[in-house]
C-alpha cells in the first residue's frame, strides 16, 4: 500500500477521505434548497447524519473525526461539487462506490482551491447580504 500511495497510510485516512466525499456529494445535493442559514445548518446535520451512517459513528463523531471541515465551510459559502454529481457512478467498475472517480475529483479540485478566510468572509457578507434584499 505505501508503494500505491506514496507514504504511510492508514484505515483512519481512507475513513476520512470517504466520510468527506460523502460529505461533499450530500451537501451538493442541497444546494438549491440551503437558501437561508436555518436550510444550511438543516442540510449540514442531514449530511453528518448520512455519513455516520455509512461509517458506523454518531453524527457529531462523524463531522469532527472524518469530514473535512472545509467541505461545510466551502457549503456555507455556496460553493459545493454541484456540478459533477451528473457524473456520479461515472466510469466506475462494479462493485466500486458510485463516489469513486470523478466525483472524488472534484472533491479534491474543490478543497485545492479553497478560498483564504479573508475571502469566506467577504462570500458569507455577500450572501447575507442577498438573503436579507430577497426577504425584504
Amino acid at each position: 500500500m505505501k508503494e500505491v500511495v506514496g507514504g504511510e497510510v492508514s484505515a483512519k485516512d481512507f475513513r476520512t477521505w470517504h466520510g468527506t466525499v460523502l460529505a461533499a456529494v450530500a451537501l451538493a445535493v442541497s444546494t438549491h434548497v440551503a437558501d437561508t442559514e436555518t436550510a444550511r445548518r438543516r442540510a449540514v446535520a442531514r449530511a453528518m447524519q448520512e455519513v455516520s451512517r455509512y461509517l458506523g459513528n454518531t453524527p457529531a463523531v462523524a463531522r469532527a473525526s472524518y469530514v473535512d471541515p472545509r467541505v461545510i465551510d466551502l457549503f456555507e459559502d455556496g460553493i459545493t461539487i454541484e456540478p459533477a454529481l451528473k457524473r456520479l457512478g461515472e466510469g466506475v467498475h462494479e462493485g466500486q462506490p458510485a463516489t469513486h472517480g470523478p466525483v472524488e475529483r472534484a472533491v479534491l479540485r474543490m478543497l485545492r482551491t479553497s478560498p483564504t478566510a479573508a475571502e469566506r468572509a467577504a462570500r458569507r457578507r455577500a450572501i447575507v447580504r442577498a438573503t436579507r434584499r430577497a426577504a425584504a
